[in-house]
This record gives C-alpha cells, sequence and structure tokens, in this order.
C-alpha cells in the first residue's frame, strides 16, 4: 500500500450519509407528495441547469426508477460537455444569467393542481434555478415547490438573481416550499491538496449529494405507494433478466402522464 501521501476523499461520503440522516423526516414528506401526484396520475416537474442535469437523469430513466419524473431539461442550459466552441462553458453560462426563460419553459406545460416541482442546482445560487422558481411559484402558488441544493451557500451568498433573491429564499416566502440540502460544503470542493506544486481544492460533493438524494426519495416514495396499496411500474433491471415488467409497460405508463403534463385540454 502506497501510504506516501493522504487519500482523504473516502472520508468525505460520510458527510453525505450523516446529512441524509438528517433530513429523513423531510425527505419522508417530500415522498408523500410524490406519491400523491403519481396516484392521482400525474407527474413530479424536475429542473436542473448545469452538471445538475444528472439528477434528472437519475430519475427519469434508470434502473429502478418510478414512472412519473418529467424532465425540464432545455439544452442551452444543459449541454456543458463540448467545453468549447458554439456550445462551450461559456456560452451556456452566459444562457445560465439570462432571465425569463423559465418563463418560456412553462408556457411549453401544464401543470395540474397538486403536482410538484423540484429544482436541482448545485448552489442554490444559480439565476436560471432562482428564476424557475419563481416563476413557478408565480403561476401554481399552492403547487409544492422542492429545492434540492446547498441549503448554507443557498442561504448566504450574494444572490445574483435581479430579484435579490437565491433558491433558499424562494423556498422560504412559498407557500408549500421545501428545501433539501444536498450536503455539499460551502463551494462544494471536498478536499484541500497542499503539495510540491501547489495547493488546490478538488473533489465536488453536490453531485453525489444529490444523487443520494434522488435515490433516497425513490425508495421512500416506493415505499409510500406500497403503504398505500398502490403498485407502480419500476424499470426492472434488464441487464440480469428481470422481466416481471417490460420497456413497454413501463413507457406506456410514463406516455400517458407525459401526454397529460403537455396537454390537459
Amino acid at each position: 500500500m502506497n501510504t506516501a501521501f493522504p487519500f482523504e476523499f473516502p472520508a468525505q461520503l460520510n458527510r453525505i450519509q450523516e446529512n441524509l440522516r438528517s433530513q429523513e423526516d423531510k425527505l419522508r414528506v417530500v415522498a408523500s407528495l410524490y406519491a400523491d401526484s403519481f396516484m392521482a396520475g400525474g407527474v413530479v416537474h424536475v429542473y436542473a441547469n448545469g452538471h445538475s442535469r444528472i439528477s434528472v437523469e437519475e430519475m427519469v430513466i434508470r434502473m429502478g426508477a418510478l414512472t412519473g419524473f418529467h424532465p425540464l431539461l432545455s439544452n442551452g442550459l444543459v449541454t456543458f460537455t463540448d467545453v468549447v466552441g458554439p456550445n462551450g462553458i461559456r456560452v451556456n453560462q452566459a444562457i445560465e444569467k439570462v432571465e425569463g426563460l423559465a418563463a418560456k419553459i412553462f408556457d411549453e406545460i401544464d401543470v395540474a393542481p397538486g403536482e410538484p416541482l423540484l429544482v436541482v442546482t448545485a448552489t442554490g445560487t444559480t439565476p436560471a434555478a432562482v428564476d424557475a422558481a419563481l416563476e413557478f411559484q408565480k403561476r401554481f402558488p399552492s403547487n409544492p415547490l422542492i429545492a434540492l441544493a446547498c441549503a448554507k451557500q443557498s442561504r448566504e451568498a450574494a444572490p445574483k438573481h435581479s430579484s435579490g433573491k437565491n433558491l433558499w429564499h424562494v423556498i422560504e416566502a412559498a407557500e408549500n416550499g421545501i428545501f433539501l440540502d444536498n450536503g455539499m460544503p460551502y463551494g462544494d470542493l471536498s478536499v484541500y491538496i497542499e503539495g510540491l506544486t501547489g495547493k488546490c481544492q478538488v473533489c465536488p460533493l453536490s453531485s453525489i449529494g444529490a444523487l443520494s438524494v434522488v435515490q433516497s426519495l425513490n425508495e421512500l416514495t416506493l415505499r409510500e405507494l406500497d403503504r398505500r396499496g398502490v403498485a407502480h411500474p419500476v424499470l426492472r433491471n434488464m441487464h440480469i433478466a428481470q422481466t416481471e415488467d417490460n420497456y413497454d409497460t413501463w413507457l406506456r405508463d410514463q406516455r400517458r402522464r407525459y401526454a397529460k403534463a403537455m396537454s390537459r385540454d
């Protein structure tokens, strides 16, 4: 075993576990809200920008995924992987600062009474995420509005949105708002390295924390539905030949729910 220098990152995962346990009561409340919407034949709308898109993908199409999570992902806000060029990071970050885009997104969908919106962003300060939460609150003030971000940074950092609010403040003012902490430290990076070549921080925790919250909610929501005696489609593990359900069954339920989300006329 190489002991020439430390290896600290695995210990950071304890922080994520402790964060989940500390929020169990809130997670159960959110799971109950999800279950209410699914039982009504509706969806949970899920918005993200930037790297937070992976949390939405984890909900929407993944082994073990429940039907009913409706993604609100706009390519200009989430496709950062080109890094440079016409779809590069500087272009995408400029789009994240454009206010009013959330209104255009919500013009494209129909939200039923009681359907929640989950807004996922690492810091809770990104203008696009704040814009989405504000627009949803304005249009559907009684619907549950849930944020998944860093509580400390969203509460304490200087706002970037013209409203003077971060996501924390929007949730505080919402009629039915819940803030879930992703467990990351302020600034996200969890390991500090000081060596011969300089100093830097590495190992962001926001994605690991957010995905852990997402999967916790998957478990708790399915358990809540089962407690109510409601069977709900789950995408089985086809890689190990779990064929109790098939893709067609799962997709048919997803298609029915999405159709309502796109047009309730």
